[in-house]
């Protein structure tokens, strides 16, 4: 396999583009908040396409036709889900972040909890965009690597830095409006393939195709048991995945901050809503041509294709089947989906670390010299931990979505306690720290199935608050009477 010089000027003409025009739509903020929140000044549908491209970008395009090429369907019944958790977002959980002045998703627990929850919290956060966002990292660097033949340190470091030319300069606003462009570049790419595939469905191919069960959307779990420990079954796909929705785009700052970006609240429902069905037309699309591929391919194993992991399907079609040009312009366009998603997490990480953690630093006169350092450090740690992840088997959307549970439940407990009940920040704190560790113990040690990993996390947080606020509040009656 060979890139043709013509897909070489694709690529690197198209990574040039992304870069200046990330540069240019900037417009070189002068201060901490543009910076990292934009003011208000992003229109809702810009920030319902970025929504979209930092949640699923790279994850979606390589690994998710790998879901379907060894399955089916079914990872649909995650996204209904998706849909479902967006509506709950946007109406009991979104109003909070319109109130008052909000730099992050994390105002809210200063206000609620006070400084030092504030802190606690956002460590946890940042701590999980670290991890599952080292994993995307990863992602991108697969395409790269059985491209070049670089290794996956050089082509993770090579994305990173593209990367960091914009974001360091424009901050959010560059970010939002280069995922507008990503996810228009690479929605249209998988429409060319999935057309340039269709030939090869004819009739006796679907019939086979839905004889050995590719096509089921639906699955019912056969026994209780499986309901916790097969992944796709019905009731897990959709619980999961509106519990894991409702953490990940009502309290992980790296959807928040770009909800902060609309201009107002109903605006920002809007976009959240909206982007729900775009994913849900970008997982149709990304695993029906999937099938497309399993047509082809389905009679050899990796070996034979000269394949050493799942996820390298993908991008082996696009290098060997696709015409000269195009091949070149889709796989730009993968390395830019990467690089929209890693400058999502660089402004997320540093946004929270200047505001939560160290919030006097965004006080002083050099706050933004301090912004564009903390993009700096971020850069560095990203590449280190998607270099730790070059060593897998699974599919990495799995696993990235796996990652997220260990923390996300706290998080969303934590935002529910804190908005829905008057527990103190001992009680918050005390179920914060429940629902990490067990869930890590679960995680590590169980085998439940990734979906429930949230939904469990918020029964815990609830049940060690709750708890926790009973014992306090009998100690009080005790020692009055």
């Amino acid at each position: 396999m060979g890139l043709h010089p013509l897909d070489i000027v694709a690529i690197i003409g198209y990574l040039a583009l992304c870069v200046y025009i990330g540069i240019r739509v900037g417009g070189n903020p002068s201060d901490p908040s543009t910076y990292f929140t934009t003011e208000g000044t992003v229109p809702w549908w810009a920030v319902s396409f970025s929504i979209v491209a930092t949640e699923t970008s790279m994850l979606t395009v390589i690994s998710t036709p790998t879901l379907a090429y060894f399955g089916s369907f079914t990872f649909l019944q995650i996204v209904f889900g998706y849909i479902i958790g967006r509506f709950l977002v946007a109406y009991l959980i979104l109003p909070s972040y319109f109130e008052g002045n909000q730099k992050t998703a994390y105002t809210f627990f200063r206000e609620r909890f006070g400084h030092v929850f504030q802190r606690l919290i956002s460590v946890v956060f940042l701590i999980t965009r670290l991890l599952a966002d080292g994993v995307r990292l990863f992602a991108a660097a697969i395409p790269i690597k059985l491209i070049t033949g670089m290794s996956y340190p050089t082509s993770i470091a090579i994305i990173a830095v593209l990367t960091l030319a914009y974001t360091y300069y424009g901050g959010l606003k560059s970010v939002i409006w280069i995922d507008v462009l990503q996810l228009c570049v690479y929605l249209a790419s998988g429409m060319y393939i999935a057309i340039h595939l269709l030939p090869e469905l004819n009739g006796p191919i679907l019939h086979n195709l839905i004889q050995q069960g590719k096509l089921t959307v639906i699955e019912l779990p056969h026994s209780f048991s499986d309901v916790f420990t097969i992944p796709y079954n019905f009731i897990g796909a959709l619980i999961g995945g509106m519990f894991l929705t409702m953490a990940s785009h009502g309290t992980d700052h790296l959807i928040v901050q770009r909800l902060l970006a609309c201009r107002g609240l109903d605006q920002a429902r809007k976009a959240l809503i909206t982007s729900g069905f775009i994913v849900l037309f970008q997982f149709v699309l990304f695993l029906g041509f999937c099938f497309l591929l399993y047509v082809l391919y389905s009679v050899q194993t990796l070996a034979q294709l000269g394949l050493h992991q799942p996820d390298e399907i993908f991008p082996y079609y696009i290098l060997t089947s696709l015409p000269t040009g195009l091949s070149g312009f889709m796989i730009a366009g993968l390395f830019a989906a990467a690089m929209s998603t890693l400058s999502s997490s660089l402004s997320a990480l540093s946004s929270s670390t200047l505001f939560d953690v160290f919030p006097k630093l965004s006080e002083r006169a050099d706050s933004m010299k301090i912004s564009r350092y903390f993009m700096l450090i971020w850069t560095v740690v990203f590449i280190g931990f998607a270099v730790s992840f070059t060593s897998t088997d699974n599919p990495v959307i799995e696993l990235g979505l796996g990652i997220a549970g260990f923390t996300y439940g706290g998080l969303l407990g934590a935002f529910l306690i804190g908005r829905y009940t008057n527990y103190s920040r001992i009680d918050a704190i005390i179920g914060l720290i429940v629902s990490v560790v067990t869930m890590s113990i679960l995680i590590l040690f169980g085998n439940m199935a990734w979906p429930w990993y949230t939904f469990m996390g918020v029964i815990l947080y609830a049940l060690a608050a709750t708890i926790s606020y009973r014992a306090r509040t009998i100690r009080k009656i005790s020692k009055a009477v």
